[in-house]
């Protein structure tokens, strides 16, 4: 696996981790459940804050966190380009 692969994998975990995080700031759930609870905090935001129809809000939700992994990705492989 190639350097600038690895630095996009990477970035892209620590991104998920850190959106993660930001949806479970505030919960006092075990770790294991923070996933779904930020998944859901995720979709009630669409569906409540923003105005998406209930039934748009999951598919929404995760084509919006494929989007971030993907951009963080590609953030990843351009900072790998730029320390060779």
């Amino acid at each position: 696996m190639r350097r600038s692969m690895f630095f996009g994998i990477f970035s892209s975990i620590l991104g998920l981790i850190g959106l993660i995080r930001l949806f479970t700031a505030s919960s006092d759930l075990p770790v294991y459940q923070w996933p779904i609870e930020a998944f859901q905090g995720l979709v009630f935001t669409l569906g409540w804050a923003v105005g998406v129809p209930e039934s748009l809000a999951c598919p929404v939700a995760a084509l919006s966190v494929l989007v971030v992994l993907a951009v963080l990705f590609v953030a990843g492989k351009k900072v790998s380009g730029l320390l060779d």
